[in-house]
């Protein structure tokens, strides 16, 4: 069992959800391939959306459900989970999916009805969905205050408050992030999908060192940024990194946290749409000279960022999520 936590973190073993599509019902507008997170879905010769996978993948799925969110017409659907069955990455998450349950999980009434009975606050947590397509419209200055506002009074230990806000309206910037972040994201993906038997070895190396980023579900993220003009933020109209300072009381990541999830939620609750962005969090570790020119210095590290803009047509809205696992002590 202690081998098994160490072992097979190149291509494991891995089931995948069963994605369908109703040929009735579908209209080809393709959202669901444009806004798919990964390389996981094309459009197939018969203009209907399949599930694809590439290299050492079967099918580049993370189970997120986007294609249903997107989907205007209701013609998508998914079956399943994504459950990696070995080794360092295997799944822990109960197999079972189910819709929102805030009632109580024996509660079957159907989320429309549920809404009435939640608060405004309950309805944007289990409505709200990354964005990943966005209009090309500005987002007014004072909205994107309101947003970075919403983070300013998030709790923190101690009173901390261990964060900072870097905000970029400027298209050439954002796509010269991007272009700089891909150069080494890059390098990680080509370890990775190598077959030989060296990539094998060093994928499984780096995840010792690395345990975060050498799992095959950001690999085909950086595929699709790279396949995709190496547009990393969706093409959004803002970005905001996310700063901690390193000195922070107790836990400064989980206080920015935090701090991030407050912004989100208020950019939703205002018709805005956003969507975390890691991919150059990880680039940024190994180029200086971009983080001196993004003002992340020490003892600021940047956390997290955020693509932030006006949705293109209805995307929040719920999807079945994996089962929690729940302990009560009576």
């Amino acid at each position: 069992m202690i081998l098994e936590n160490y072992r097979k973190a190149h291509f494991p073993k891995t089931v995948f959800p069963e994605f369908r599509v109703d040929p009735e019902k579908c209209t080809h507008c393709g959202r669901c391939v444009e806004s798919c997170p990964t390389m996981g879905l094309v459009m197939g010769e018969d203009e209907l959306p399949r599930l694809r996978g590439y290299k050492g993948i079967e099918k580049a799925c993370l189970a997120c459900r986007n294609c249903e969110a997107v989907c205007p017409a209701g013609a998508c659907s998914m079956v399943g989970t994504y459950r990696v069955l070995e080794g360092r990455y295997r799944t822990v998450l109960p197999e079972g999916v189910m819709p929102p349950r805030p009632f109580g999980p024996g509660d079957q009434t159907p989320f429309k009805e549920l809404a009435e009975r939640l608060t405004p606050v309950e309805r944007v947590i289990l409505t709200r969905r990354s964005v990943r397509l966005f209009q090309d419209k500005p987002v007014p200055k004072e909205m994107i205050w309101r947003v970075l506002e919403a983070g300013r009074f998030a709790p923190s230990a101690g009173n901390c408050q261990p964060w900072k806000f870097v905000v970029i309206t400027d298209r050439n910037r954002i796509r010269e992030i991007e272009a700089e972040c891909m150069k080494v994201l890059r390098r990680f993906r080509d370890v990775y999908m190598g077959g030989k038997r060296w990539n094998r070895s060093l994928s499984t190396l780096l995840s010792y060192l690395y345990v975060n980023k050498m799992d095959q579900r950001p690999m085909t993220a950086i595929e699709k940024a790279d396949q995709c003009d190496n547009v990393i933020y969706w093409n959004a109209p803002v970005v905001i990194f996310l700063l901690v300072d390193s000195r922070g009381i107790s836990n400064p990541d989980l206080d920015g946290g935090i701090c991030a999830q407050n912004m989100v939620l208020a950019a939703h609750s205002m018709g805005l749409g956003t969507c975390y962005i890691g991919l150059t969090i990880a680039a940024l570790d190994y180029l200086p000279a971009l983080r001196k020119k993004l003002g992340i210095v020490p003892p600021w590290r940047a956390l997290t960022s955020l693509c932030l803009g006006y949705p293109k047509g209805k995307i929040d809205k719920p999807v079945e999520r994996n089962a929690v696992p729940v302990e009560w002590i009576e």
